[in-house]
């Protein structure tokens, strides 16, 4: 445990210091976690239209509000991309102690700029009597439009670099003073709308001159614009990674070791959060298209190993194993940390009893998602499970069963009920230990 202890001391303390105090880690980790209103909000509105009843689906579908729900997706779900493009430049520019508004409406303009406006509609119709068949193009027009295609799932990648590029951009062109001086008679709201307007106009032009080198260049003009570009060789391969749930297990797994030395799972999250969301929001547009889930496994494998089962580690089983205390000590922490656990608040385990930093507590911390996530994986496989829905997306905080029964039915509740037992077996001999020696303890 010393080594460990040590070699996390040496080479992990450094890193999580330097992406606590990064400019660039931190507000991206806040950029995410200001989306929270978006994403609760708008799950809300798709558990309305998406709860897991046929009859109520159909009802609402007959009745013509499933395009509606539909349109609250695309406003929420599928425009996230454009919230951490604004979200990102804003607190970046923000902790950098400089006018913030105008660098977030800098980046979403810069955002747009680099999207694909021009689809062309045609107008067609079907020769029945010819064999084969053919389509005759009466007319083709062109509509002007942003897609969500890239605004969503998409685009995750290209938001955060337009977001630190553009903060970057605002910043440094600020400490260089290519700003417009006024007076100090001049009221201060109409003197920080017009101070950025140089630094605009050159941040602008250079997403143009981006956009040109897109449609131009020899090599970048295959993919048309930057968002194929970077879906074609960043993003695609990243969430490809992420969707097989042995990375899961191995991601779950640093993130259990990290926050049994006290260090945040946000860390860990924050870094992997873009591609995590991308998958989820991939999932749900196949839900609302009727395809196969591109991402199913992904999502129950995550679901087990995530915050449902009493934070992370999935210490409920710990929290179950306490109910037995013989210890005066641990009969009364039971008491305190019973309730807050069934809505995934761990940390007056992991800093009370502690399981930060206890020996005895480091098995279960390391070897708990490789059981989980692994015997999860394969119930899913014997269960031939595919009735996840995806569009209900609840607030980190409801236990995993009221979950599970949501999003897919008595086959995900029994997957959730496995991880309560396994988390149990796995926690309770260690919790024993201490139990035991907690017991001598108040006894001398």
């Amino acid at each position: 445990m010393e080594k460990i202890e040590n070699f996390l001391n040496e080479f992990i303390g450094p890193v999580a210091t330097y992406m606590n105090d990064s400019l660039f880690f931190s507000s991206l980790s806040e950029a995410f976690m200001r989306l929270t209103p978006i994403t609760l909000g708008g799950a809300l509105v798709l558990l309305i239209g998406n709860f897991p009843i046929p009859a109520w689906i159909s009802f609402l579908s007959d009745i013509g509000i499933t395009a509606h729900i539909t349109a609250a997706q695309n406003a929420t779900m599928n425009a996230l991309a454009l919230f951490v493009t604004f979200n990102f430049a804003y607190i970046y520019v923000k902790k950098a102690n400089y006018e913030a508004l105008s660098a977030g409406l800098l980046a979403v303009a810069g955002f747009l700029i680099l999207m694909p406006q021009n689809y062309q509609l045609f107008d067609m119709a079907v020769v029945p009597e010819s064999f084969p068949s053919q389509v005759v193009v009466n007319e083709v027009n062109t509509l002007t439009a942003f897609g969500t295609n890239y605004t969503g799932a998409t685009g995750i990648i290209v938001a955060i670099l337009v977001g630190w590029l553009i903060g970057l951009l605002y910043v440094f062109l600020n400490k260089k003073n290519i700003v417009i001086k006024l007076p100090a008679s001049v009221p201060p709201n109409v003197s920080e709308s017009l101070r950025p307007s140089i630094l605009s106009g050159i941040i602008l032009v250079g997403f143009v001159l981006i956009r040109i080198v897109f449609t131009f260049a020899p090599v970048l003009s295959e993919f048309g614009n930057i968002f194929a570009f970077i879906g074609g060789l960043v993003q695609a391969p990243l969430q490809g990674i992420l969707s097989n749930p042995f990375s899961l297990i191995i991601i779950s797994t640093i993130t259990n070791v990290f926050w049994f030395f006290g260090i945040h799972p946000n860390m860990v999250y924050g870094v992997i959060m873009p591609m995590m969301l991308a998958n989820g929001i991939e999932n749900q547009n196949a839900f609302l298209s009727g395809t196969a889930l591109p991402f199913l496994t992904f999502a129950v494998v995550g679901f087990t190993l995530g915050n449902g089962f009493g934070g992370q580690g999935t210490t409920l089983g710990l929290v179950a194993s306490m109910s037995c205390a013989q210890s005066q000590r641990y009969k009364q922490l039971f008491k305190l940390a019973v309730v807050p656990s069934l809505f995934n608040i761990n940390e007056p385990l992991v800093f009370g009893m502690p399981i930060m930093m206890n020996p005895i507590f480091f098995i279960p911390m390391l070897i708990s998602p490789l059981f989980i996530g692994g015997g999860a994986y394969l119930l899913i496989k014997l269960l031939n499970f595919t009735e996840f829905n995806p569009m209900i997306s609840l607030p980190w905080t409801t236990t995993g069963i009221v979950t599970a029964l949501l999003q897919g039915g008595w086959k995900l509740l029994l997957i959730a009920l496995f991880v309560i037992i396994i988390s149990t077996i796995i926690w309770y001999p260690f919790f024993a230990i201490a139990d035991k020696k907690a017991l001598e303890e108040e006894k001398a």
